[in-house]
C-alpha cells in the first residue's frame, strides 16, 4: 500500500482522538482554561516518545511507523513533533538551537495567530 494511504488512514482516527480526547478531558476538567488541549499535547508527546522508541528496538515495519507517529499522533497533535524535535536538539548537545526553537515556535505562532484573526478582521471591513 502506498505510503500517503498508511498516513491519512491515521491521521484520520488522530482526528478523531483529538476531538473525543480533547473534549472529555475538557468535560473532566470542568474549566474554562484550556485543559483539553493540554491533556492531547502532554499525552501525544508521552506517546511519541513510546512509539520512537518501541519502533526503534521492536522493529516496526515502515508502514506501522508512519501509520502511528506520523498519521495518528500527527493529526492528534503536532505538539508532540515539536517537543521532540526540541528534545532531539538538546540531546544533540545544541541548546541555544533548542531554546530558538522553542522560543521562535511559541512566540511567533502566537503572534501569527493573531494576525491571522486581524487579516479576517480586515478583510470583512474591507
Amino acid at each position: 500500500m502506498e505510503r500517503w494511504i498508511w498516513i491519512m488512514a491515521g491521521g484520520a482516527l488522530g482526528a478523531l482522538g483529538r476531538y473525543w480526547v480533547s473534549g472529555w478531558v475538557q468535560q473532566w476538567a470542568g474549566s474554562s482554561f484550556p485543559w483539553g488541549t493540554v491533556g492531547v499535547n502532554l499525552i501525544g508527546s508521552f506517546l511519541l516518545g513510546f512509539v520512537i522508541q518501541a519502533s526503534l528496538i521492536g522493529g516496526w515495519t515502515g508502514e506501522l511507523r508512519l501509520f502511528v507517529a506520523v498519521g495518528f499522533l500527527g493529526a492528534f497533535t503536532t505538539f508532540s513533533t515539536f517537543a521532540f524535535e526540541a528534545l532531539e536538539l538538546l540531546r544533540a548537545g545544541q541548546g541555544a538551537e533548542a531554546l530558538a526553537y522553542v522560543g521562535l515556535n511559541l512566540v511567533l505562532g502566537v503572534l501569527l495567530v493573531a494576525l491571522g484573526m486581524a487579516a479576517v478582521a480586515a478583510l470583512r471591513s474591507a
